[in-house]
C-alpha cells in the first residue's frame, strides 16, 4: 500500500541510524487506527557516533514502538511515537571489542550515508541553477515535513547503565539511571505545546 511505503521510507530514514536491521515486514499499520507498531528493536553500537561521545551503545533494546498517525487530521493534531521500554548499556569507546565484520557493515553503512548526501545535494544544487518556476514540493516530501514538524515523543521505562571496566582496571565501576517517562514536545515561541500547521523557518522543541 502506499501509505505503508511511505511510512516504511520514513520509518527507515530517521531510525536506520539507530535501530538494528529495521525490515518493511516489521511494520503493522492499521490505516483505521493510524497505528504503525515495531516491536523488539535492537539498537545499533553506532547510535550514539554521530554525537562524538566518549561513550558507545555496547548493547541495546526498544521493547514497542507505537507510531500514531492522525491520517485525516495531519494539519491539526500532533504524530506521537510512543516507546516502552527503553533500554541500553554504554560503555567507553575504547571498550568495544573489534569486530570485522560489524566494522565492514559499519562502513558500508556509512559509505551508503555518505552517497545520498552527496546525491540529494547535487539534486539541490541542479533544482538552484534551473531557471524556471522552482519545483513543488511532493505529496511525500510535504507530508514527511508535517510528520516531522509535529512529532510528539513519549518515552516510558528507561534503563540505562554504564560500564567502565577501562578507565581504571583495579577498580571498575558501574552506574545505572533509571527513569518513567521522557517526552519531546513541539512548542511556539513562548515554548507552549502546539500544532505547527503553516510553513514555518523555525521549530521549536522541548523536552
Amino acid at each position: 500500500m502506499v501509505f505503508e511505503s511511505l511510512v516504511a521510507d520514513l520509518i527507515n530514514k530517521y531510525l536506520g541510524d539507530f535501530v538494528e536491521n529495521l525490515d518493511r515486514s516489521q511494520l503493522k499499520i492499521g490505516i483505521w487506527g493510524g497505528d504503525v507498531v515495531l516491536q523488539n528493536l535492537d539498537l545499533k553500537e553506532s547510535a550514539l557516533d554521530d554525537l562524538d561521545l566518549p561513550v558507545k551503545i555496547k548493547a541495546g533494546h526498544i521493547g514497542k514502538l507505537t507510531l500514531k498517525i492522525p491520517w485525516k487530521n495531519l494539519y491539526t493534531e500532533a504524530v506521537v511515537a510512543t516507546i516502552d521500554g527503553l533500554y541500553a548499556l554504554a560503555v567507553p569507546n575504547v571498550a568495544i571489542k573489534y569486530d570485522a565484520e560489524k566494522e565492514e557493515k559499519a562502513k558500508q553503512e556509512a559509505k551508503q550515508k555518505k552517497l545520498q548526501q552527496i546525491e540529494d545535494a547535487k539534486k539541490a544544487a541542479a533544482e538552484q541553477g534551473k531557471e524556471k518556476e522552482p519545483k513543488k514540493d511532493s505529496f511525500a516530501e510535504k507530508m514527511a515535513a508535517q510528520i516531522i514538524k509535529n512529532l510528539q515523543i513519549q518515552i516510558s521505562n528507561i534503563h540505562v547503565r554504564y560500564e567502565d571496566s577501562y578507565t581504571n582496571p583495579d577498580h571498575p565501576f558501574s552506574i545505572g539511571i533509571s527513569m518513567a517517562d521522557l517526552l519531546f514536545q513541539t512548542t511556539d515561541e513562548n515554548w507552549k505545546p502546539c500544532v505547527v500547521k503553516e510553513a514555518v523557518n523555525q521549530i521549536f522543541k522541548v523536552i
